[in-house]
């Protein structure tokens, strides 16, 4: 991207959150790793360490938090609007994620499942989707991460045609998904990260 500022993930994390409160439209996240490490997510932790069942128990508890701020954004007219590229058959992770954003979706945020073939002569020529957040037309976030999958920081673009760019072809890849319920109940619902495959 052109013109990046390079932020820390503390300081991504609060430009981001004070992007948010003067957003102008949806909020759009590309996730396209198949793994990733979530430190300080109880329920990742107990799944990490093969706690399978309190995995499920944490992630599944009521978060008044999070509840509040998908009505927040939903107050300022936008929402969060997650792609979740995927690669079949599962990783043990994703079979974690796709848990625990069942009740992300039911707190309000709005996700899409995209099977990876469909990005793949994109990523042939263009190389891999990036982890992006798009903030409205205000900001892109290139989130990066290490070679383990934690995150560790991220490169913020303002410029409006490098913001549009990356909105309209995560909005054509949103088009082309699968609604987040439907995948879940044929791909994942019932299944364990120990029957995934390794």
């Amino acid at each position: 991207m052109a013109s990046v500022q390079r932020m820390s993930l503390p300081e991504y994390e609060a430009d981001f959150y004070a992007t948010v409160e003067t957003v102008d439209g949806v909020i759009l996240k590309t996730e396209r790793l198949q793994t990733f490490r979530e430190p300080g997510s109880s329920s990742w932790e107990a799944f990490a360490a093969g706690r399978w069942d309190e995995a499920l128990r944490i992630a599944a508890q009521p978060n008044p938090e999070l509840a509040q701020f998908f009505a927040r954004l939903d107050a300022l007219g936008s929402g969060l609007h997650r792609l979740r590229i995927v690669e079949l058959p599962l990783t043990p992770y994703l079979i974690w994620e796709l848990n625990f954003l069942r009740f992300r979706a039911e707190a309000g945020e709005r996700i899409r499942v995209l099977d990876a073939g469909a990005v793949s002569e994109i990523e042939r020529t263009h190389g891999r989707i990036p982890e992006l957040m798009v903030a409205g037309s205000r900001a892109v976030y290139d989130v990066r991460y290490d070679e383990t999958g934690l995150p560790v920081g991220a490169e913020k673009a303002v410029e409006p045609g490098v913001v549009e760019g990356c909105r309209s072809q995560i909005l054509a890849l949103l088009d082309e998904a699968e609604p987040f319920e439907s995948f879940f109940y044929r791909e994942v619902d019932g299944r364990t990260p120990s029957t995934a495959h390794l």
